[in-house]
């Protein structure tokens, strides 16, 4: 199924999309239809309970879950959901998935998905040349260790010059313009009072201090049988305090020897797993009010829509800082926003917002009533006529 299709058909400006899994937990009732039992760790992630250690099945759960796959698409600080589709908890997501690329691409044309970031599980030779091939989307996904290419990208890559990764520091998070003083006051104090504690905590040991990571680019690969387009990797070490690296590497199907361009997008996914916890945890997405499989789909359906359009307006309006709230959060922010009605009698004034003003005035009676109703059609006037000449200041 589709769901938000005309959000990307409308802009013509879809550059990257990413592949997000989630598992939707449900009632360990059975009769949710289509629903499975899966374990997972204690991260929430599926884990295969034949494989674990004694030591590592004290931490695992049970759940009955289904699962949902989807095409989201990043536009700046907003995300915006393109297609979905909800399976049963055990079903394998790598056919549904490529499905509703190409439904998206029929539906909307080809040149509108540009980029594609999917995690492991999504390894297809076949399905990602296909992408490349047919509807020019590059794909960015990182290498299994098992499979041929690791070997032959590790094995070239110690012969060849390696590159200190940039480890540029977080931007400051700007303060909106209409947090009043002493917030900012105490928000600064807040802030101070971190850092001494933090100052005051004990050195992490030194196989957890991370130092910093290095990089080496590689194009042109054909030795992945199943694929049948060039892939370019990048390997990657990750080094500590102690000496140690963790090895890891992405691969893409993009030619440009432009690494860095492909560690930005793959390192999105942080943002991409909190906006989900937030769904999972504010949106609506747990509490199903139906065990029928059609009406659990539709409630995603319709969460996700709704979603979809809050950031949408947000994107469009230019106030993107506010992409990230929870509903509850977004709600305070715009309670900032209200308009004002000033009322003056004498020397004295008070004020108060334009809904507690309306209030009052619909409780007034006779004369009072009267005169309110008339400030209420100027402000109407006011407010909701056009400008004639709306030229910048």
């Amino acid at each position: 199924m589709l769901a938000g299709g005309q959000v990307f058909t409308a802009a013509r400006a879809v550059n990257r999309t990413i592949m997000p899994i989630m598992d939707l937990f449900v009632p360990d009732n059975p009769a949710y239809q289509g629903s499975e039992v899966l374990w997972f760790d204690e991260h929430n992630h599926p884990v295969d309970l034949e494989n674990l250690t004694p030591e590592q099945r004290l931490h695992v759960h049970r759940e009955r879950c289904y699962k949902w796959v989807s095409l989201l698409h990043l536009r700046g600080g907003a995300y915006v959901y393109a297609a979905l589709a909800l399976l049963p908890g055990k079903a394998h997501e790598v056919e549904p998935f490529y499905q509703l690329v190409e439904t998206f691409v029929q539906t909307v044309g080809v040149g509108v998905i540009k980029w594609l970031m999917l995690d492991r599980g999504f390894i297809d030779g076949a399905k990602i040349s296909r992408c490349k091939q047919a509807w020019g989307i590059d794909v960015v996904i990182p290498v299994r260790r098992d499979m041929d290419i690791w070997a032959d990208a590790w094995a070239l890559a110690g012969r060849e010059k390696w590159t200190v990764l940039p480890n540029s520091p977080p931007a400051p998070v700007p303060v909106p313009a209409t947090r009043p003083e002493h917030l900012r006051q105490r928000e600064a104090k807040r802030q101070e009072t971190l850092a001494q504690r933090r100052a005051q905590l004990p050195p992490p040991p030194p196989h957890e201090c991370y130092q910093h990571t290095d990089y080496c680019w590689l194009g042109g690969f054909r030795s992945w049988t199943a694929a049948t387009v060039p892939i370019s990797v990048v390997c990657l070490r990750d080094h500590y305090a102690d000496g140690h690296h963790a090895d890891w590497a992405l691969m893409s199907t993009y030619p440009g020897a432009e690494p860095l361009r492909l560690l930005d997008y793959y390192g999105k996914r942080i943002a991409i797993e909190e906006r989900h916890r937030q769904l999972k945890c504010f949106y609506d997405l747990t509490k199903f009010h139906s065990r029928n499989f059609n009406a659990v789909a539709a409630q995603v359906v319709m969460v996700l829509l709704t979603y979809t359009l809050r950031q949408w307006q947000l994107w469009k309006f230019l106030d993107e800082r506010l992409a990230q709230l929870t509903p509850e959060g977004l709600a305070d922010q715009l309670r900032w926003l209200q308009q004002w009605i000033v009322i003056y009698l004498g020397l004295a004034y008070t004020q108060l917002p334009v809904v507690s003003f309306t209030r009052e005035a619909m409780l007034l009676e006779g004369e009072a009533r009267q005169k309110a109703l008339r400030k209420l059609e100027q402000l109407e006037t006011l407010l909701c006529s056009p400008i004639t000449n709306p030229r910048p200041m």
